[in-house]
């Protein structure tokens, strides 16, 4: 017996073949992780690239300090993704911190395309909102793909989920560009960032689908998402 456990011991792992990739493409989880991936990163990365603009538009904020309410995300992501990364480990509902996560981005993106709510203590309150979304979907986001992809394709699942993400998050700012052109006063150059601020709140309400769908393919295959990384 010791024998048996010594040679498959030694024995080398099954190397990574492209036929594998049927198995991640067939994969459920590694689309919903993959979408949700997409989704919630466009809500949050393209959205900060005029966050400033619509804080001077839309609330009024100077234009000398408008910048300090979006830079408000990632100091409090710095505290706020180690926490929950933690929470985590200790706690699991990894799927669930996903879904809270999503609704979070999605509220705040309905707030600010409330075209009548313009105070700026509102603005602020929203940033902190999106800092605490922001640390929540990636610490349990990441952490999740291990549990759904095989070992052998782990480094090509992350490569792909990045690869997708990349080609969406090229394609939204030139969406949202358009948007926000067509919504320019041609007198002022004033933006109405409603609609745009609504197709931000769209991508959080597919993101929330997709944590839900992940919730119960999760429950269908046992993949562990709600389950602590820390056994006691």
């Amino acid at each position: 017996e010791d024998a048996a456990v010594a040679a498959s011991a030694t024995e080398p792992e099954e190397g990574f073949k492209f036929s594998d990739l049927k198995l991640l493409f067939c994969n459920k989880g590694f689309w919903y992780i993959t979408l949700l991936c997409l989704m919630f990163y466009a809500g949050v990365f393209p959205f900060l690239k005029f966050a400033t603009k619509l804080m001077v538009i839309k609330y009024g904020v100077a234009e000398d300090i408008a910048g300090t309410i979006p830079s408000m995300l990632p100091y409090g992501t710095i505290v706020l993704t180690p926490l929950f990364g933690y929470v985590y480990d200790k706690v699991g509902k990894g799927a669930t911190l996903m879904i809270i996560g999503s609704v979070l981005l999605t509220i705040v993106h309905a707030v600010f395309a409330l075209p009548d709510v313009n105070a700026v203590a509102v603005a602020i309150v929203m940033m902190v909102l999106l800092g605490i979304a922001f640390g929540l979907v990636p610490s349990a986001m990441w952490p999740s793909v291990p549990k759904i992809i095989p070992m052998q394709l782990l480094g090509t699942a992350y490569a792909m989920i990045f690869y997708i993400q990349n080609i969406g998050l090229s394609m939204v700012p030139i969406w949202i560009g358009k948007i926000n052109q067509a919504n320019t006063d041609e007198a002022t150059g004033l933006i109405d960032y409603t609609q745009t601020m609504t197709t931000f709140a769209g991508f959080g309400v597919v993101a929330i689908v997709i944590a839900v769908l992940l919730l119960i393919e999760d429950k269908k295959k046992g993949y562990g998402l709600q389950e602590a990384n820390i056994k006691k």
